[in-house]
């Protein structure tokens, strides 16, 4: 039954992947703003960048030289590490002590949930900080469940990698000295220090990066975190959790909650795995939603809480509440596949307002290049500018022959990687580009005659000669134009630039 079980789940994994890929051939869906973004960086590699460590550039550089500068070149890596985080999770779920039908449901939960598929689909940093945290449990469930002592060098390792991704994979420490406060006391403790010690080596690429560019990333981190903070306006606790559900998909968050309350009341007869499971679950997710009443909190934020709530969530349905629950955690795997096929198949055909399209970001941008050069852009003479990072990045991959676009700080918003490349006017000066502006509807219609007018007076600066070519559809929806570019030529670049912001 084991093996059977083992190679169903494997089947579904391949099948699924299999699927992803054959999406991301098709085109539809393209790079998303900060997909574009981390390719750039990945064209580009270093030790660390404004906004993330080094890891998901060092991931897309590896894709694209075995694929190409494709869009399945920067996303294959992530169809691969999620099919490896789904594994992770089947075998975190034998290790803390669930039956192999148990275990097989954990697995598909990971694999099929909305966080599976859209981690298969994106090449985005969530995907390594969950495995390496994902393999973090899997060590300190192992050991608590043949009773030994966990090997601090080996999580300290898993860490070391998952901070290269994310460093809020730090915070597993609290949950490992917590434990070993419980369970292995007896841990010699310069043993367990040594762990952490050698997790901190992970820092080390992006402190060695910040130190010789002004400590950017800590200086944004701090500014994403403070941002609001402390002021009511700014919470959103319906929100974050309304995210939650979304995540997981809502017959699933249902069962979720089930499960915590289960868990809750034979927390003192249970095993250790499935307390250890049950306590990162609560608490990242108990941490997300009180901060949430204080600033705002990304949905993804707590991510990481959810490998180790699909193990509780198929104990309850698979162990606990057999009979009643395994029919809704079935349902609730359907209707997740369902919503995300449905959210698919809507945003490409254009079949809901681009404002509510939770594609949008996604669509289009297959167009520009031919829009470009119809418009008489020559990437051997000429270069594109934008004023938003996103677009910059967007143009930097979806233009002719994948020049780096240059970012031109206009309305002096935040620093970002751009603004520590090589600028407009050290580069091209004298020579002739164009400025690209993005925008959906409906803000695409009610911003247009402003933006028209702003650009043309405001790039003046820049150029000696501005000409507006017009604005361009990418995306239709129905007659209308749900997304579109505005072009301008911008003719002999003049050794001016925007004053560098001290925004981070």
């Amino acid at each position: 039954m084991i093996l059977s079980y083992f190679k169903l789940f494997i089947l579904f994994l391949l099948l699924k992947a299999a699927i992803i890929i054959s999406i991301i051939l098709n085109g539809s869906i393209g790079l998303g703003p900060d997909e574009a973004q981390y390719w750039t960086w990945s064209r580009s590699l270093d030790w660390g960048y404004y906004s993330k460590p080094p890891g998901i550039a060092w991931q897309i550089w590896l894709g694209t030289q075995a694929i190409g500068q494709t869009e399945l070149g920067v996303r294959i890596l992530s169809v691969i590490i999620s099919l490896f985080q789904a594994l992770t999770v089947y075998f975190l779920a034998l290790k803390s002590g669930l039956k192999t039908s148990a275990a097989f449901w954990s697995g598909i939960l990971m694999a099929f949930c909305p966080i599976g598929i859209f981690g298969s689909l994106l090449a985005i940093t969530d995907n390594g900080l969950l495995l390496f945290w994902t393999l973090s449990c899997l060590a300190l469930c192992s050991a608590l469940n043949e009773k030994r002592d966990p090997n601090p060098f080996i999580i300290g390792s898993l860490i070391l990698a998952g901070a290269l991704f994310k460093w809020p994979i730090y915070l597993f420490w609290i949950f490992y000295f917590l434990f070993r406060w419980k369970y292995f006391s007896h841990q010699n403790f310069s043993k367990a220090l040594s762990g952490v010690l050698i997790s901190l080596i992970g820092l080390l690429p992006s402190i060695w990066w910040n130190w010789h560019h002004d400590w950017a990333t800590f200086r944004h981190v701090s500014s994403t975190i403070h941002a609001g903070s402390g002021i009511p306006s700014n919470s959103n606790t319906f929100e974050f959790i309304g995210s939650q559900i979304i995540l997981v998909s809502p017959i699933i968050f249902v069962i979720l909650i089930l499960s915590f309350v289960t868990w809750f009341k034979q927390r003192r007869t249970l095993s250790p795995p499935i307390i250890f499971c049950g306590i990162i679950s609560l608490s990242c997710l108990g941490f997300g939603i009180v901060a949430s009443f204080f600033q705002k909190i990304q949905g993804n934020w707590v991510v990481f809480a959810y490998p180790t709530c699909f193990i509780l969530i198929s104990w309850y349905a698979c162990e606990i509440e057999f009979r009643k629950t395994q029919t809704w955690l079935k349902a609730g795997i359907v209707l997740s596949i369902g919503l995300i096929t449905s959210i698919f198949l809507l945003s490409i055909s254009n079949l809901i307002p681009q404002k509510m399209n939770p594609l949008k970001h996604n669509l289009g941008w297959s167009n520009l290049s031919e829009i470009l050069t119809e418009n008489g852009y020559d990437p051997l003479k000429n270069y594109l500018i934008t004023d938003r990072y996103q677009t910059t990045s967007i143009l930097s991959f979806y233009g002719p022959e994948q020049k780096r676009a240059y970012f031109l700080n206009l309305h002096g918003v935040r620093n970002n990687q751009f603004s520590y490349w090589p600028q407009l006017q050290n580069e091209q000066k004298g020579k002739t580009g164009y400025f690209i502006w993005v925008e959906n509807a409906p803000h695409l219609q009610r911003e247009l005659n402003i933006k028209s007018n702003f650009y043309q007076g405001e790039l003046e600066n820049y150029f000696e000669k501005v000409s507006f070519i017009g604005i361009e559809p990418l995306i239709f929806n129905g007659d209308a134009i749900a997304k579109g570019a505005l072009i301008f030529k911008c003719e002999n670049c003049l050794n001016k630039q925007p004053n560098q912001s001290d925004k981070y």
